[in-house]
Order: C-alpha cells, then structure tokens, then sequence
C-alpha cells in the first residue's frame, strides 16, 4: 500500500457516536459501537471486534496481560478461548477463588 493511502487511513480516526446492546438471532454480537470518522462516514464495529483489538494490544505489549477470570468470563459469554493463552492472561486471585488451575 502507498504511504499517502496509509496516511489517509491512519489519521482518519473514527469516534463513537452511539453504543446498543442488540438481540439479533443473525448479527452473533452483544453490543455494537456506532462510528462516525473525521470524513463523516458511519458505520459500525461489534464488541467481538473490540475484543479482538484489545487482545492483539496485549500481544503486541501496548497494554499489560488481562486477569485470568476476566477472560474466563469473556469465554463463557463469547465462546472465545482468551484465558488459555498465557501471553494474554495471568493467574489472579479471582481464578484462585473459583478453585482455578493452580488448585487442582
């Protein structure tokens, strides 16, 4: 890709406008983030996208790993597998609690 087409989409940010928690048998999301970006277009990005933004943030080290529960409830609601993947998670007191890994 050209460098002016990588600077136009790099500075071309986009902003929430409106969050909806939706029941939709066919959209498979909880929530839907409504966007407008600087050039006025609208559109919209579901939470499973976010999370999986969140999680290549951690990967990357930009943010810290996540508690261990928290994933574990994101699985549970999502269907995902976040709290296995020891570059993502750590084991916290809340998983202990629940009689976690480590109490087996």
């Amino acid at each position: 890709m050209e460098d002016s087409k990588i600077k136009e989409i790099f500075f071309n940010r986009a902003e929430v406008e409106q969050a909806e928690r939706i029941v939709c048998d066919n959209c498979f999301e909880h929530m839907v983030f409504m966007l407008r970006d600087s050039q006025q277009h609208e559109f919209s990005i579901g939470l499973n996208t976010i999370l999986q933004c969140l999680v290549s943030a951690v990967r990357t080290g930009d943010l810290p790993k996540l508690p261990r529960s928290w994933l574990n409830d994101i699985d549970n609601v999502y269907g995902t597998s976040f709290s296995f993947d020891e570059e993502l998670s750590y084991y916290d007191y809340e998983e202990y609690k629940k009689g976690g890994i480590a109490n087996e």
